[in-house]
Order: structure tokens, then C-alpha cells, then sequence
């Protein structure tokens, strides 16, 4: 069981690799190319809107078909995103084929990455979900490391171009992986069929499932801030695109850390006490990170963040796997990954007409307000869960 987990993650990182390698890159073409915070987040909202219109079908989908199918249309989808800008060069035509190569990369990453996390949570049980949930994270933060610092190197001293051609190998790397794991990978579920259909939106109905479904949101918006500000603050400070990289690489090293440590931390804490320590660690970090220009000051801030942050997704992808009715699990997690994507889609804009008018600095502020205000609700959930537990 464990080696299939295994063989899912190193697929899952492949595929995270193109996909963030060419979030990043974008990005950094277009802030190269003149373009403003604004219009960045226009970029990466588009990442994320084409996912938050399908999610909950594609979610419905994978519960129908196995994961095979699934997997091969990201992987289709996630090809023709990282060859777009590698042909189409912002030099020649523009912003448009960024804007255009992060709409399919959102759209193939989708496909993936709901079906890797449904397959996980399919060959697991209640006593190894969380730590096999936590194995994935760590593939995740691993990829979340390695794609930044790679792609800020590669522009630095060779280009844009030869970042995108990075990606490109990534996604060779990960087909290479695809066709030699594939017989690991299931056709079907083989689940008791839903004798009636009913809207996703029931999922709200079950408290636990919609606890975490809120919880999960805000943390992507946590999330959200620093892959999308992170850059913004970081040239604005006149840091160099290496210096970016490290700074998002650290972020995803601390994810890897914590995620590394879960075994041990689950057998302390519960899943709802973890999450709301997430928050109120972020909180604190969100606090430092606008206070400070100094490169290694910030890759302290960043770490405790990467920290916070990264302890949230295993125990929320556990919870929402034991609290789903059967059949239904990729549905839940299409509905999530919707909800995400919603913050995905509308947080850049806002985050980004906001440091346009006040600066990154006071994007900081909020964010970390509202994170203490989600930390006080997951606070409230830990109670609720325990008095159950003692009933």
C-alpha cells in the first residue's frame, strides 16, 4: 500500500514541477516584460478560473471513471500549457500567451492533482491517512522548493525561455513516470453507486465536511498571498529573481519540514488542533514579513510561515475524507479545489489592485487580521470535535 503512495507522489511531483515551475516563470516574464502587480494577478487568477468553473465535475467525474483517464487529460493539458510561452515568447506577442498558458496549466494541474489525492486517500485507512496524506504534502512541498529556485536560476543566467524548457523536461519526466506506474494506477473505484443524483452543495449541509471546506478556503488564501505577493514584494525591494526563488523555495522547504515532523505531531494533537495552530503561527508571520527588506531576515519570516501553513493541508485532506459520505470523496474534493480556486481567481485581482493603491505592506496587515479571526473559528471547531470525542 505504502509503495503505491509512493508511486503516486513521485508522479504528483513531476507534474507540480511543470506546473509551478511555469506559474513562477510566468509571472516573472511578465513583471520583466513591464507588466504591473494588477496585471500579474490577472495571471495567476486565470490559473485558477477555469478550475473553479469545473472542479466539482471534474471531481464527479473521477469518481465515475478511476484514475487513469483523469490522469492522462492533466497530463495533455499540463503539455500544451509549458509549450505555450516557449513558442509564443512574451518578446514577440505580448502578455497574451501567459495569460493563456496559466488558464489550461490551472485546468491540466486540476485533473492531477484531485486524482492523486483521491487515489491517496482510496488506498488509505483511518489509522495511515493522515501520515499518507502528509507523504503527498511533502512530494508537494518538494516540488514547491525545488520548481522556484530552478526557475529563478534559470532566468537569471541563461533566460525565460530556458525556465520554460525546464518545465518542458518536467513534463517529459513525469509521462516517462505515468507509463511505467501505470498499472498501480486504478480503472475504477469500485464504490457503491449514488442511487440518486443530489447538488455537491448538500456537502455544506454536513457540519464537520463544512468546517473544513471553510477552513480550507482561508488557508488557500494564506496561501495565495505569498506565491502572489512574495514576487511583487520581492521587486519591489529590488531583490533578484534567485533571490525570489530562494525566498519562495524556503516557504516550501518549511512545508517539507513540518510535513516531515506529522507523524510525530499527529500523535500529540488532533487534526483540528493542528489547523488552528496553523493559523495562529500565520498570523504571527504575516505580522513580521512586511516589517523587514533584509534577503535572509525574510527567509526566516518566510520559513515560520512555510511552517504554519504547511501543517494545514494533510489533516484538512484526512478530515475530509473521514467526514465524506462514501462515493462521494472526489466530489468533496472538487468541491474544494472549487472553493480554492474561487480564492484563487478573485484574491490575485485583489491583492493586486490593493498593493497597487496602499502598497504590499498593508496586504500583509489584512491578510494576517483575517487569519486571527479564522484562528479563533478553528479554535471553536477543536471544542466542538472534542466534546464528541468524550460523549
Amino acid at each position: 500500500m505504502f509503495s503505491t503512495v509512493l508511486r503516486v507522489v513521485f508522479i504528483t511531483i513531476a507534474f507540480q514541477m511543470a506546473t509551478i515551475t511555469a506559474r513562477v516563470t510566468c509571472s516573472l516574464d511578465g513583471l520583466h516584460h513591464g507588466a504591473s502587480a494588477l496585471e500579474v494577478g490577472v495571471m495567476m487568477a486565470l490559473f485558477a478560473f477555469i478550475p473553479a468553473l469545473f472542479a466539482i465535475k471534474i471531481g464527479q467525474w473521477i469518481d465515475r471513471v478511476g484514475a487513469k483517464l483523469p490522469i492522462l487529460a492533466g497530463l495533455s493539458l499540463t503539455t500544451v500549457a509549458v509549450v505555450i510561452p516557449l513558442f509564443f515568447t512574451a518578446d514577440t506577442f505580448g502578455l497574451i500567451p501567459l495569460y493563456v498558458s496559466c488558464s489550461i496549466n490551472g485546468l491540466g494541474m486540476i485533473c492531477t492533482v484531485v486524482t492523486c489525492q483521491q487515489l491517496v486517500g482510496h488506498v488509505s485507512n483511518a489509522k495511515n491517512r493522515t501520515n499518507n496524506f502528509a507523504v503527498m504534502a511533502m512530494g508537494y512541498s518538494s516540488a514547491s522548493l525545488l520548481a522556484p529556485i530552478a526557475s529563478g536560476w534559470f532566468i537569471d543566467h541563461i533566460g525565460h525561455q530556458s525556465a520554460y524548457q525546464f518545465g518542458v523536461g518536467c513534463v517529459i519526466f513525469g509521462s516517462i513516470l505515468f507509463l511505467a506506474f501505470q498499472s498501480i494506477i486504478p480503472r475504477s473505484w469500485h464504490l457503491p453507486k449514488r442511487k440518486e443524483r443530489s447538488s455537491s452543495w448538500e456537502l455544506f449541509k454536513i457540519p464537520h465536511v463544512r468546517n473544513v471546506l471553510i477552513a480550507s478556503s482561508f488557508m488557500s488564501m494564506a496561501w495565495d498571498l505569498q506565491s502572489f505577493m512574495i514576487p511583487v514584494y520581492g521587486t519591489a525591494i529590488g531583490l533578484s529573481a534567485s533571490q525570489v526563488g530562494w525566498l519562495l523555495g524556503a516557504f516550501s522547504g518549511a512545508t517539507f519540514f513540518v510535513r516531515l515532523l506529522m507523524p510525530m505531531i499527529s500523535k500529540r494533537l488532533s487534526e483540528w488542533r493542528i489547523i488552528a495552530c496553523a493559523f495562529g503561527f500565520g498570523t504571527f508571520a504575516y505580522c513580521l514579513f512586511p516589517l523587514f527588506e533584509n534577503f535572509y531576515i525574510l527567509m526566516c519570516v518566510t520559513f515560520l510561515l512555510g511552517m504554519a501553513l504547511g501543517a494545514s493541508q494533510p489533516n484538512v485532506m484526512s478530515l475530509l475524507h473521514t467526514e465524506t459520505p462514501p462515493g462521494r470523496q472526489g466530489e468533496a474534493i472538487g468541491l474544494r479545489t472549487m472553493l480554492i480556486n474561487v480564492c484563487h481567481t478573485v484574491l490575485p485581482l485583489v491583492f493586486g489592485a490593493a498593493g497597487a493603491v496602499v502598497g504590499a505592506g498593508a496586504v500583509f496587515y489584512v491578510v494576517s487580521a483575517l487569519m486571527g479571526g479564522v484562528t479563533v473559528f478553528t479554535s471553536k471547531c477543536q471544542k466542538k470535535s472534542q466534546e464528541i470525542l468524550e460523549q
